[in-house]
Parts: C-alpha cells; sequence; structure tokens
C-alpha cells in the first residue's frame, strides 16, 4: 500500500505539535530509504537553512 505523503503545514507558534508533524512527515518519506540516503536528504535540507543562518550571522562553522 503506498502512502501519500501530504504537504507539511508548521504554524506560525511553531509548538510541540509541529515537531510531532516534521518527524511523523520525514518518517513516512525516509520509509525504504537507506541510512546514506537519509542523511544525504538531511544534508541537502539543512543546507538552505545554514545558509540563512550565515547571513543572519547566527551560525559559527
Amino acid at each position: 500500500m503506498a502512502v501519500v505523503i501530504e504537504e507539511l503545514e508548521i504554524s506560525e507558534r511553531f509548538d510541540q505539535d509541529d515537531i510531532r508533524k516534521i518527524r511523523e512527515y520525514n518518517a513516512v518519506r525516509y520509509e525504504g530509504m537507506t541510512p546514506a540516503e537519509i542523511v544525504a536528504d538531511t544534508k541537502a535540507g539543512a543546507a538552505g537553512l545554514l545558509e540563512i543562518m550565515r547571513k543572519r550571522k547566527m551560525a559559527k562553522i
């Protein structure tokens, strides 16, 4: 049975419920992926966030 992934919606508050939604969303996305594929996907997703943090000088990388 194929699982349909809906677009993830995060609230303005970014509370505990949003974190739960993200975890469930990722669990479905990563189903059937190898650990190496999961790591590569996570790094690719984090690249945009890290760039924003660098611009805001929040990240010390």
